[in-house]
């Protein structure tokens, strides 16, 4: 939906076919010089801002065969976005237009009746450069992985896995975040699928991580659940 209206704003990716060859549609992008295009992404239901009742992560990407205007162009797609009664907000680590490859916007719509969080641009100004890591060094959210694999609801049948998440998707009060995808055995019933993740948040908060789940309850029969594990700034960084 919501790549959907970015194209109607004329900010999105605006494919379009501009020909044929062996039996396919060649595409293209129909998109002025310079603007740059975007392209709405899956956002966890975890890192969904409270009281929304959906989110997505908008990607915008420079036009590389001209000099684009960052601020311009994200300033196009931010006003496009709220005209349509979203919600959008500047968020994760700042960008370097000499650096960075594409620029980041959390879009989410609220629930009826809700109102938004009051958050500024720079809530997330906070944030550490990212940290690379050698082959000596064990990375925080891989020692994670390896005590949730512990963890009885990993077993029979059942998987975790604990994976980076872009910074665009952090609890502004965070400064380490990442996301854990669990998938109970098949057939696993509700209750104890409630039972699985109450254990694998305990196993989280074990390590001095905060928790955070879905709003809305989960549906009878799931295939994954998923947990956002972060680390609050004024506790100091794992990354």
């Amino acid at each position: 939906m919501v790549n959907f209206d970015l194209d109607q704003l004329r900010v999105g990716e605006n494919r379009v076919v501009v020909g044929h060859k062996d039996g396919f549609d060649l595409h293209d992008r129909d998109i002025a010089l310079g603007a740059g295009w975007s392209r709405a992404l899956y956002a966890p239901e975890g890192a969904w801002p409270q009281g929304s009742d959906l989110c997505v992560l908008v990607e915008w990407h420079p036009d590389r065969r001209v000099t684009s205007d960052w601020d311009a162009r994200l300033e196009a797609v931010t006003t496009g976005l709220r005209s349509l009664g979203y919600v959008v907000e500047r968020a994760g680590r700042p960008i370097d237009p000499t650096k960075n490859l594409y620029a980041s916007l959390l879009v989410y719509r609220m629930a009826p009746g809700k109102t938004p969080p009051r958050r500024p641009d720079d809530a997330w100004a906070h944030l550490p450069p990212p940290r690379t890591y050698d082959w000596r060094e064990t990375r925080p959210l891989e020692q994670l992985q390896c005590w949730l694999s512990q963890a009885k609801a990993a077993g029979k049948g059942a998987r975790v896995m604990v994976w980076d998440l872009a910074s665009a998707l952090w609890p502004p009060e965070a400064d380490f975040c990442g996301q854990v995808r669990w998938w109970p055995a098949p057939d696993t019933a509700a209750d104890a699928v409630y039972g699985g993740l109450r254990e694998l948040a305990s196993v989280v908060r074990g390590a001095g991580y905060r928790v955070r789940s879905q709003e809305r309850p989960l549906p009878d029969a799931v295939d994954t659940v998923d947990l956002l594990v972060y680390r609050e700034a004024s506790r100091g960084a794992l990354a």
